[in-house]
């Protein structure tokens, strides 16, 4: 390789192990949605795969020049040092290739082996061009000139990059040191996405067994829908004529930013679930809020995972699934679902897809129900079921999806396993116990309501909810749901008492320090809230 080709070659390797730094960088970056991330780790991958080629180049061609002379004395100071950061380069190159196909999550590790192989490329290339350069210069000239100038400038930047990197950091510091009580904690997307309604248009419906079916709708809105794989949308449905609010868990991947699915469950008693499954055809507008929920999988938080789902709560999980499928993530996920008969096995044909396409993917079906020619699992959750299937208790978070009745189970069979509250996460997925009627109350003293920041103080029904009562008296308390899920409407009660239907979307912080949802509570007596 001639020296002008080495040059240009050397120029390119830098710019190549820049690039990937910046790309890498940007892919980080929590603003960036799920799609702009995806392509950007595929421009990484690429430019990281021409980078290894192009050095593979140019260590043949070093090699080829050190062929008959040797690492000897009589070479020049920097060529031995150019060795040496080739030798230094090859294995931080190994190292970051099998981090980046075994380790994919650990990203803290990547980005540091990126800069770091940036650098030594830099240097690598930097000192025999630097060298060349003032070899062949003369005191004055415009050689000298141009290389003193590109150290003053390399070096002017690093300073202003420190600089403002200590700024950031102590005003950060300082925001952190700023004490507040517990807040409403469901800031989990875009504040637009919660705030302003998603219109939706109905364009596919696919059934997946007798009572369950997959809906899937466009979004209309000129933005994207930034959710979490688990999260829920709530719907305003009309049913009948009348205007019918009911939240569902979004069971596409949140990498379909285009589109969102939902896969109702057919109930006898549900209104909206039978038209869902019944009537609902392409061309069906509705509107939605969103998304919501704290029970999703965060592929930084949770480096492994175990699903434990029965019968339609499996659809929270497959958009879990679905988007390691998408992203590619390594992260180990076992899932253990119950249904009745093998006829209720929802996504049966996606979740044997996704086993042949996830290596570290497992999963068993356990049937209640089994008929003659069954031959799996059988049976109901169990300690030693659990025990049998998970291989890995200390490290996994769990997620639990299902009836009431399976998760209390399930709970406290982990319990018993040892697994801690914290790593156990769990969506109630519709089934907590509310009043679809008033009960009427025993006849006593009035009830009043004090909003103490709006100066407000109103007498209070038995059968209106606390948002109802703020909506009647112009008070301004935000909200999603309302179905007690999503928490937006959390408010502090100052004094008195509140009975909640669903606790659902408080933290166990926010309990302690007073707080209640609007949106499913009633108050007792004289009640003063901080709204």
């Amino acid at each position: 390789m001639s020296d002008k080709y080495g040059m240009l070659a050397g120029i390119a390797f830098v710019i190549l192990a820049a690039t990937n730094v910046v790309v890498m960088l940007e892919a980080s970056r929590p603003a960036r949605s799920i799609t702009s991330r995806g392509r950007l780790i595929a421009v990484h991958r690429a430019s990281g795969y021409l980078f290894v080629i192009l050095f593979c180049i140019m260590v043949y061609s070093m090699s080829q020049k050190l062929i008959g002379v040797g690492i000897t004395g009589d070479l020049p100071a920097y060529l031995v040092v150019h060795i040496v950061l080739v030798l230094v380069l090859v294995p931080l190159l190994l190292l970051k290739l099998f981090i980046a196909r075994r380790y994919k999550q650990s990203r803290s590790t990547l980005k540091a082996l990126g800069v770091t192989i940036f650098l030594v490329s830099f240097l690598l290339v930097a000192i025999p061009a630097f060298s060349e350069l003032l070899r062949s210069a003369s005191p004055g000239s415009l050689g000298s000139m141009v290389a003193t100038g590109l150290v003053v400038a390399v070096c002017l930047v690093q300073c202003v990059l420190v600089f403002r990197k200590r700024k950031q950091s102590r005003i950060t510091v300082d925001k952190s040191q700023v004490a507040d009580t517990p807040a409403p904690t469901t800031a989990l997307t875009d504040d637009g996405n919660k705030r302003s309604p998603i219109a939706l248009l109905l364009t596919k419906t696919e059934q997946q067994t007798h009572d369950t079916r997959t809906l899937r709708f466009e979004i209309l809105n000129e933005k994207r829908l930034c959710a979490k794989p688990g999260q829920f949308l709530t719907f305003q449905w009309t049913v009948d004529g009348q205007r019918v609010p009911r939240s569902y868990t979004i069971s596409s991947s949140p990498t379909r930013e285009n589109y969102v699915e939902i896969t109702p469950k057919r109930m006898d008693n549900g209104c909206v679930s039978i038209f869902l499954n019944d009537q609902a055809k392409p061309g069906l507008a509705v509107e939605a809020s969103g998304p919501y929920g704290r029970f999703y999988f965060d592929e930084a938080l949770h480096k492994s995972i175990v699903l434990i789902a029965a019968g339609s709560g499996i659809t929270p999980m497959i958009s879990m699934l679905s988007y390691i499928d998408d992203l590619k993530l390594a992260n180990p996920v076992t899932l253990l679902y119950f249904v009745r008969t093998r006829e209720d096995i929802i996504f049966q044909n996606e979740l044997a897809r996704l086993r042949r396409s996830l290596p570290n993917f497992k999963y068993e079906v356990c049937l209640s129900r089994p008929d003659p020619a069954w031959k799996g699992h059988s049976g109901r959750l169990t300690e030693e079921f659990a025990f049998q299937h998970v291989t890995d208790l200390d490290s996994p978070t769990f997620f639990l999806c299902g009836p009431k009745g399976f998760m209390d189970s399930a709970r406290k069979i982990l319990s018993t396993l040892g697994i801690g509250k914290d790593r156990i996460l769990q969506e109630s997925f519709g089934e907590s116990e509310r009043p679809t009627e008033s009960h009427p109350r025993e006849s006593g003293p009035a009830e009043t309501l004090v909003f103490i920041h709006s100066n407000k103080v109103c007498q209070a029904s038995a059968e209106s909810t606390l948002l109802e009562l703020a909506e009647k008296n112009g008070v301004q308390i935000p909200y999603g749901c309302r179905q007690g899920l999503c928490g937006t409407c959390s408010t502090r009660v100052l004094s008195g008492t509140v009975q909640m239907d669903v606790e659902d979307g408080l933290t166990s912080e926010q309990k302690n320090a007073g707080y209640v949802l609007p949106c499913v509570s009633r108050i007792k007596g004289t009640v003063v809230v901080a709204a």
